[in-house]
């Protein structure tokens, strides 16, 4: 057997598109360029004065910052996400109820807050900052020209609709991106021949699994399976009928089992599950079965089709899974260079590998 492949454990599964210290960076060049823009403006702002904007501005950076260093200790969770993206917009209303400008530059700050935490955030958190962008939007422009004793102006009409149709053009990519992603993570974990997990995506379940094995009652049965005299079966009937007999194989043994346990194409003719929540004799009876339906499917076809299982028994506490795999192994291969083949051997983790005899 191959060794063990996975990515490094800070390495994640897929691209990842938060970047909080550009998000960060970001946030503080908008509140530095308002501070810019408020402090500089020849003609005087709404509302406040600009040391008075000048104090909210601080809080707004101020906040985020202590988000930044919540970030760093106990990672982002949806609700801080949430926050963060409504003080935004609330920061973007503000700024728009300050903006002494008939059509107030201002009004881009939605724009930036609604497309920002969608695309770092995802789909979900992009609609809802669009929503939200598009009623702070509307309320601001209202309380804006009621500050300025005046109506909107011709063109603030058309403006307002192209950043409508922006932020709506930006939905449909986003969630075409988000979907996308979703299908590369997918594909990224599926055996192409088989359509069941490759090997990759079975050691980051595995690993879960154990994590979750350690703080509380979850039993664990670690089963490698390999079809016997399959290079045989390539080499007499060609390699279409191998990859049918792969195919056959794992759509048996899926449809058998639940949908909390794990089953995966190891590589080549090798497979390997993770029962959970199973005693060992009932795992044992469930391999013999496939044993017995890989016998009679073969036979119809009129091809030897047999299959050798090792089966390990996790035991209580923390366990290394590289040693797991390495004794389950070890049972395969007892399996499959005894007489016979086609049966099942047992290696109780920790223990002497004992051998069960076909029935």
């Amino acid at each position: 057997m191959n060794d063990r492949e996975a990515p490094p454990p800070d390495s994640p599964s897929a691209p990842e598109t938060y970047m909080p210290r550009l998000q960060l960076a970001i946030r503080v060049l908008m509140g530095t360029l308002s501070a810019v823009y408020f402090n500089l403006t020849p003609v005087p702002t709404l509302l406040l004065t600009p040391d008075r904007i000048n104090g909210i501005i601080a809080g707004y950076l101020a906040f985020h910052l202590i988000g930044w260093l919540y970030f760093r200790r106990r990672g982002r969770t949806t609700f801080s996400i949430r926050l963060g993206a409504w003080v935004d917009l609330a920061g973007a209303l503000a700024a728009i109820l300050f903006d002494p400008f008939v059509i107030p530059p201002m009004l881009l700050l939605l724009l930036i807050c609604a497309l920002g935490n969608g695309i770092q955030h995802g789909l979900s958190v992009f609609v809802e900052s669009m929503t939200g962008a598009l009623l702070f939007g509307c309320a601001g422009l209202a309380a804006h020209f009621v500050l300025l004793d005046r109506c909107p102006p011709y063109n603030l009409y058309f403006y307002v609709s192209l950043i409508v149709v922006a932020t709506y053009y930006s939905y449909l990519l986003i969630g075409r991106i988000e979907f996308m992603k979703k299908e590369a993570i997918r594909m990224s974990e599926r055996d192409p021949l088989t359509g069941i997990l490759n090997r990759r995506a079975f050691i980051r379940a595995a690993d879960d699994l154990l994590r979750l094995h350690e703080r509380g009652p979850l039993p664990l049965v670690f089963i490698f399976a390999d079809l016997d005299r399959f290079k045989a079966i390539n080499d007499t009937y060609g390699h279409q009928t191998g990859d049918e007999v792969l195919r056959g194989f794992a759509d048996r043994v899926r449809s058998r089992l639940r949908r909390s346990d794990v089953f995966a194409r190891y590589g080549g003719d090798e497979f390997v599950m993770i029962l959970t929540h199973a005693a060992p004799e009932d795992a044992e009876t469930l391999l013999r079965q496939f044993q017995k339906e890989s016998r009679d499917w073969g036979r119809n076809l009129g091809l030897p089709v047999s299959v050798s299982f090792g089966m390990g028994v996790v035991p209580e506490g923390k366990n290394d899974l590289d040693e797991i795999l390495r004794q389950v192994d070890t049972a395969l291969y007892e399996a499959k260079h005894r007489e016979g083949q086609d049966r099942i051997v047992v290696a109780p983790l920790g223990r002497n590998i004992s051998v069960e005899n076909r029935p």
